[in-house]
C-alpha cells in the first residue's frame, strides 16, 4: 500500500490479530572481563499469516552490550532455536536483511529500549519466518556475570495499516580517532542519481524512526538532509552517552523528498594516548539506522579501502576527517505489498 493509505477494512483484507510475542534468551554466563560477539540467537515465529510489527520492547542485563535482530524465512538457517556459533550456519548480516529485514536492533549498553514505529506504520513479518539475533556480550567487572535479554514484539492488525517501512544503513568505516582530542568524520552518500536510475523519478521518502551505534568514546551523531526541500535540516542528532537510548521516533515523519544526499557525522573524545580504529572491544563504530517507506532497502558506507582518500583538516581544536560513499545499494523489499 502506499504511504499514508487508508486502512483497509477488514472484510476485504482478511483480517489478522493484533498480539504480542515474547521470547527470552540466555542466560549466557559470562566470565570476568570476558567478550562475545561471535553468537546468534535464533527465534522462530510459527507464523502462518503475515505480521504487521509496530514495536519492539526489550530488556537486558549488564553485560548485553549490542545486539542487531532479522527476520528471515524460516528456510532460512536451518536448525534448532537458541544460541548457536554465527558460523556454524553461515550467518551474515547484510545478507540477512536482504533476504528478509531488520526486526530491532539495539543501543549500546541500554538495558531497557522500545522501537516504536507511529500509529498504523509497520514492518512486514511474511508468514513462516525466522527471528534472529546477532548477539555482543561484555562483562567488564571483576565478577562473573549471568547476561539475558527478553523482547516483546507487538503486532497490529492487517486492516490499522497505513504505512510499511524499509531499512536505510549509513556507516563510515576507516576510522582513525586521533590522541587526547575531538575528532569528527563525515560521509555523504548521494541519493538522487540512484532514485533516478531505480524509478526515473527524484528521492520520494520519508524517515519515520532513527538509531546511532557507536562506544563509548562517541560524542555526537548526526545525519543531515541535503538538497530538496529539507536542504540543511537535520535528520537525526543524538549527544547521548554509552547506556543511554539513541532510539528516535520521528513523529511527524521527516520528508527528504527532493534531497541529493544524506551526510552522516560522528564526533569522538579519546582521551587514550593512543589512536583508536574501527571495531569492538575498545575500538569504536560509526553507523546510523533508519526505517523509511521506501519500497526499498537502502544502505550507503564509506568502507575501509577508502582510508588512503579521506581528506584531514584541523578546524576549531577539531580533526575533521572527510571520507567518500563508494558503496551504494539499494534493494527492493521482498513483503511490502503484504
Amino acid at each position: 500500500a502506499p504511504a499514508d493509505a487508508p486502512p483497509l477494512a477488514a472484510e476485504d483484507a482478511g483480517d489478522t490479530q493484533a498480539q504480542v510475542l515474547t521470547y527470552r534468551a540466555g542466560p549466557w554466563m559470562m566470565p570476568a572481563g570476558s567478550e562475545r560477539s561471535n553468537d546468534c540467537e535464533s527465534w522462530t515465529l510459527h507464523n502462518e499469516e503475515p505480521l504487521y510489527l509496530n514495536a519492539v520492547e526489550m530488556e537486558a542485563t549488564l553485560g548485553m552490550h549490542h545486539s542487531n535482530w532479522f527476520f528471515v524465512p524460516d528456510t532460512q538457517y536451518p536448525g534448532p532455536d537458541g544460541t548457536w556459533a554465527c558460523r556454524s550456519r553461515n550467518f551474515e548480516q547484510g545478507v540477512a536483511s536482504y533476504l528478509g529485514g531488520v526486526f530491532f536492533a539495539q543501543s549500546t549498553q541500554v538495558q531497557r529500549e522500545t522501537q516504536q514505529f507511529p500509529e498504523g506504520t509497520v514492518v512486514v513479518i511474511p508468514p513462516h519466518a525466522r527471528v534472529i539475533g546477532a548477539l555482543h556480550q561484555l562483562n567488564a567487572s571483576p565478577m562473573p556475570r549471568e547476561v539475558g535479554l527478553t523482547l516483546r514484539a507487538r503486532t497490529i492488525p492487517r486492516s490499522q495499516v497505513r504505512t510499511r517501512l524499509s531499512p536505510f544503513y549509513l556507516e563510515y568505516y576507516p576510522l582513525s580517532i586521533t590522541p587526547r582530542g575531538r575528532s569528527s568524520f563525515s560521509v555523504e552518500c548521494p541519493l538522487e542519481e540512484r532514485a533516478r536510475m531505480l524509478t526515473g523519478q527524484p528521492v520520494n521518502m520519508r524517515f519515520f524512526y532513527g538509531l546511532a551505534h557507536f562506544h563509548e568514546l562517541g560524542a555526537q551523531m548526526r545525519v543531515d538532509v541535503l538538497g530538496g526541500a529539507a536542504d540543511g535540516r537535520t535528520l537525526y542528532q543524538t549527544s547521548a552517552r554509552q547506556g543511554d537510548s539513541w532510539a528516535v521516533t520521528m513523529q511527524p515523519a521527516v520528508d527528504v523528498s527532493g534531497a541529493r544526499a544524506l551526510r552522516l557525522t560522528c564526533v569522538f573524545d579519546n582521551p587514550r594516548s593512543e589512536t583508536v580504529g574501527y571495531g569492538i572491544g575498545d575500538q569504536e563504530m560509526c553507523i546510523w539506522f533508519g526505517f523509511t517507506d521506501s519500497p526499498y532497502q537502502w544502505a550507503g558506507r564509506a568502507p575501509r579501502a577508502v582510508a588512503p582518500m579521506v581528506q584531514r583538516e584541523q578546524r576549531d581544536g577539531v580533526t575533521h576527517h572527510t571520507a567518500p560513499c563508494t558503496e551504494l545499494y539499494s534493494l527492493l523489499g521482498r513483503y511490502n505489498e503484504q
